[in-house]
């Protein structure tokens, strides 16, 4: 098991963390949230245990900005603005980490339901994240 970086070990992460604790993540799903920051720049990833398929975090500037969980779930910490377009085009709040999360990707059985731009939440939730 991989230990918790002590600079993700703050204030800000304190939530996200103790939400993430006992969350596990299917490896599809993570792979989709790392494609979808491959993009960005100065990006780290944290996996308690990769073997057993724990929950991934992505960071930046020491802030955790996003995480894969379960099945379906893909949430990244949004400014304000952000979070409400989230939350408008069908993301759902994340409380237990805080006002700033929302998970933008949950599995849907309606096919017609469109397809998240996960690039796109990840570049806004990484430049938040450095401002």
């Amino acid at each position: 098991m991989a230990d918790l970086p002590a600079a993700l070990n703050s204030k800000i992460n304190r939530l996200p963390l103790a939400y993430l604790r006992e969350k596990s993540a299917h490896s599809d799903l993570a792979s989709q949230l790392l494609d979808a920051v491959k993009p960005l720049g100065d990006v780290q990833t944290y996996c308690p245990d990769w073997q057993a398929y724990r929950y991934v975090a992505v960071s930046t500037n020491n802030i955790i900005f996003g995480f894969a969980i379960g099945m379906d779930t893909i949430a990244f910490r949004l400014d304000t603005r952000m979070a409400e377009r989230a939350i408008a085009t069908g993301g759902s709040p994340v409380p237990e980490c805080g006002g700033e999360w929302v998970a933008v990707m949950r599995h849907r059985s309606d096919s017609d339901w469109p397809a998240v731009d996960l690039t796109f939440w990840a570049r806004k939730a990484y430049v938040y994240a450095r401002e």
